[in-house]
């Protein structure tokens, strides 16, 4: 689809790296002829979830498969989503039908590739208890996985999510925003899941229509949240990310951030990072003002630059030995 753009990248978590442990972030972007997508997904980070890095690819290509066939469907009929009730009905049965993909896809690997005693072994003794769940046939836990994604149409866009990690959209008048409405149980270390038994109902979502379709939609893993202080940092990171893109182009901007990601992991959480987005050029640029940050030094706006030297002037929290090990999905 024209006028909007998308991009998708994860990578590798420091502390992963240095443990010798598989990337679980997943993302994924496509732009096709009637809607745009991007996503990012985030498998458990404990020994316990064993397959979690395929949990999270298998919920990007759910989440993708079922997109592509809900923009299909209502396709001539989009003034359906104008009435709020049928509009609720609508997204819900959508939500109802990722998450029963993503079973599919999980139960048909489990079916092909059961277990093997190399992976049991993995599980921490303090654990066991996972161990004799996957030994019964109760194998969904394993690939437990967050998913947050965006659609972007010509008349509509909407993005979902279950678990932590954040959404942010960028405005028409280059305000960042976070349009999903929050998960309280995603605290700490602990979040929701698709792993769930209760994961269909766990979904969260935020519709747009018209104008206030955004500039910008952008996902990013908890990698990314857990990297800076507070969000107001983290909206300075999107925007300052918008701005490459508007300044120098997709291409250009995509190597910034690939450039980015790795430096601010090892600053910051040292966790695996993914980070997937559609933005609007022509609208990101009719606000670039907007977009820069005032300086502490400076009474003019300054632009961000995306590079990972900016990271050595920044307060960041310290990368722990691990924080996604400890990473659980709730009970």
């Amino acid at each position: 689809m024209e006028k909007y753009s998308s991009f998708s990248c994860t990578c590798i978590g420091a502390s992963h790296h240095a443990r010798n442990l598989i990337c679980q972030d997943y993302s994924f972007e496509a732009n096709n002829e009637n809607f745009v997508f991007a996503a990012t997904a985030d498998g458990h980070g404990s020994l316990q979830y064993l397959r979690t890095e395929k949990g999270s690819e298998f919920a990007v290509r759910a989440a993708y498969e079922c997109a592509e066939s809900f923009v299909e469907g209502i396709e001539g009929a989009e003034e359906v989503l104008d009435d709020e009730k049928k509009r609720h009905s609508l997204f819900e049965q959508l939500w109802k039908d990722i998450v029963e993909r993503w079973n599919e896809l999980t139960y048909e690997d489990y079916s092909q590739y059961p277990f093997t005693e190399e992976e049991l072994d993995r599980i921490p003794e303090r654990f066991s208890y996972y161990r004799e769940m996957y030994e019964s046939g109760d194998y969904a836990d394993a690939y437990g996985t967050t998913l947050a994604f965006a659609v972007v149409t010509e008349t509509y866009a909407f993005c979902m999510q279950i678990g932590d990690g954040t959404c942010v959209s960028i405005t028409r008048e280059g305000r960042a925003e976070e349009p999903v409405p929050p998960d309280m149980r995603c605290h700490d270390n602990i979040t929701t899941s698709l792993c769930q038994e209760e994961a269909a109902l766990l979904g969260r979502c935020a519709y747009f229509a018209g104008d206030d379709i955004p500039a910008a939609i952008f996902m990013g893993t908890d990698g990314i949240e857990k990297s800076y202080w507070d969000h107001t940092q983290l909206w300075d990171f999107y925007k300052g990310l918008s701005l490459a893109f508007v300044r120098n182009g997709l291409d250009e901007g995509f190597d910034q951030l690939t450039e980015f990601l790795p430096e601010l992991s090892r600053m910051g959480s040292g966790d695996d990072v993914s980070c997937a987005g559609i933005y609007n050029a022509e609208l990101l640029e009719a606000c670039e003002d907007e977009l820069k940050i005032a300086s502490a030094e400076e009474e003019e706006p300054v632009t961000v630059e995306l590079k990972p030297e900016m990271l050595q002037n920044m307060d960041l929290p310290e990368a722990g030995e691990d924080s996604s090990i400890e990473k659980i999905d709730i009970e």
